[in-house]
Order: C-alpha cells, then structure tokens, then sequence
C-alpha cells in the first residue's frame, strides 16, 4: 500500500516539476527571471535566454504571450497556494494520529486542487501555442523534452529506488 502511495505521489511530482519546468520557461509569476515575451538582448545570460532568442518572437507575439500571462497568473497563484497548503496539512495527518478516511479526504483534495491548477496552466499553454508559429511550436517542444529529461534525471537522483 505505501509504496503504490509513494508511485502515486512521485509521479505526481514529476508532472508538477515538469509542469513549473514549462511555467518557469514562459515565467509565470517570477518578474526577475526572463521570459519568452521579452525581447532576446534583455537579460544576457540569464535562464530562458536560449528559448527566447531560438524562438524569435514578434513584437506582437510578445504582447499576446504578456496578456495570456497576466490573464492567468492570480488564479495559477491562488490554485498553487491552494494545493501547497493542503499538502501541508496531509503531511500533518500523516504524522499524526489522524483516522485513515480524514487522511484520505485531504489526500483527495490535494488531487483535486493540484489538477485544478494543472488545468488552468494547460488552459494559458494551450492559448500560448496558439500564439506561436508551427517552427516555434516545434522549437519550444525540442526545449521542453530536454527540460523535462533533466528534471528525471534530478529527481531519480534525489529518490532511489523508486
């Protein structure tokens, strides 16, 4: 039973981790770290620089990205929060002598709070995409299979034998 938990939650943080991957690379949230929306020779040297020089976007693909992300960033925030303060309380049930039902309850609700900002993140990705031509579809999706293969390879390290 415990190690079927323990699959459950560790592919849950994958897709988590894989998921802020993409967010982080269009940067939601973050005003100190480049995005795909400003221009190339902003931020010299800073993380998402690549990404954004590779996908040359236009003055006007800049724009629509900002205003998909400013559409999207409260509620992203607010789901986050959400779902990081109701993974804290499962955490303290399960530390404590909470009966198996009320652990149960709030493990459904830190599903249910994590899909739901899974979803509105999908929600602003799949706007984003309709923003980008084919080629830099393509490009971002090159960069994010990367990402994502570093990330497991961060996360195997960090929990063995799982």
């Amino acid at each position: 039973m415990f190690r079927r938990v323990a699959i459950v939650a560790a592919s849950t943080v994958l897709v988590l981790v894989g998921s802020a991957a993409v967010l982080r690379a269009i940067d939601f949230g973050n005003e100190n770290s480049p995005t795909i929306a400003q221009a190339p020779n902003e931020r010299p040297g800073k993380r998402g620089h690549g990404l954004m020089r590779d996908l040359n976007l236009s003055a006007d693909q800049m724009r629509s990205i900002q205003q998909i992300r400013s559409r999207y960033r409260d509620q992203l925030d607010n789901d986050r929060t959400a779902a990081r303060q109701a993974q804290q309380e499962l955490r303290k049930l399960m530390a404590g002598s909470a009966k198996d039902d009320e652990i149960r309850d709030k493990f459904r609700q830190v599903q249910s709070l994590r899909a739901k900002a899974a979803e509105a993140q999908f929600n602003s990705m799949l706007e984003m995409r309709g923003v980008l031509t084919q080629e830099q579809r393509q490009k971002f999706s090159e960069h994010m299979e990367k990402r994502r293969g570093e990330m497991r390879e961060r996360f195997r390290d960090r929990m063995p034998g799982i």
